[in-house]
């Protein structure tokens, strides 16, 4: 696996697997939306399956348009996102640590729908699709719990991104709500 990540994207340094920094993840598990409800052995397990590397600043990890199959869980630093448009480039959102990138294109094999950049050295666990693959088969329970939590965390952002793009209307006087 990291030879095959190495190779995509060459300008990274591979820090080892995951469970090397089990501990730091551990430490920053309440920042962490995917790990917040998770045990430090669920954590711990998870992270067998899981590779960290480390950016350079301005190190594009996420291409719109390009095919993915892995979702990226920021460790530390800091990576803004953004969405082409007619007008060029809008900043969609800028995150960091705990937060994670490209668990849609993951779940649904579809292209990514941003780009993702980081603004400082940032390292970074990933998460394949064919190591998640694993963990369901190995680990059924834990998988599942990490498939209810990409769901949540996916349809927490498309109500988010509702909101932004169509203002609540005010309450109806008349008649019923729908």
């Amino acid at each position: 696996m990291p030879k095959n990540f190495m190779r995509i994207y060459p300008g990274l340094d591979w820090l080892g697997r995951a469970d090397k920094y089990e501990d730091e993840i551990f430490e920053i598990v309440n920042h962490i939306q995917l790990f917040d409800k998770f045990s430090s052995d669920e954590v711990k397990s998870l992270s067998r399956f899981m590779q960290c590397y480390a950016a350079p600043r301005d190190f594009k990890l996420v291409t719109e348009g390009d095919s993915g199959d892995f979702l990226l869980l920021i460790l530390s630093g800091s990576v803004v996102v953004t969405k082409s448009t007619l007008e060029g480039d809008k900043l969609i959102a800028e995150i960091g640590i705990g937060s994670t990138l490209g668990e849609m294109s993951m779940i649904d094999g579809h292209p990514r729908f941003a780009s993702c950049t980081t603004t400082m050295p940032t390292d970074f666990a990933v998460l394949t699709r064919e190591s998640f693959n694993n963990v369901l088969i190995q680990m059924p329970r834990l998988g599942n719990k990490i498939l209810l939590t990409l769901l949540q965390t996916t349809t927490g952002r498309l109500r988010e991104t509702c909101e932004k793009l169509m203002p609540a209307f005010p309450p109806s006087t008349h008649g019923t709500p729908i």
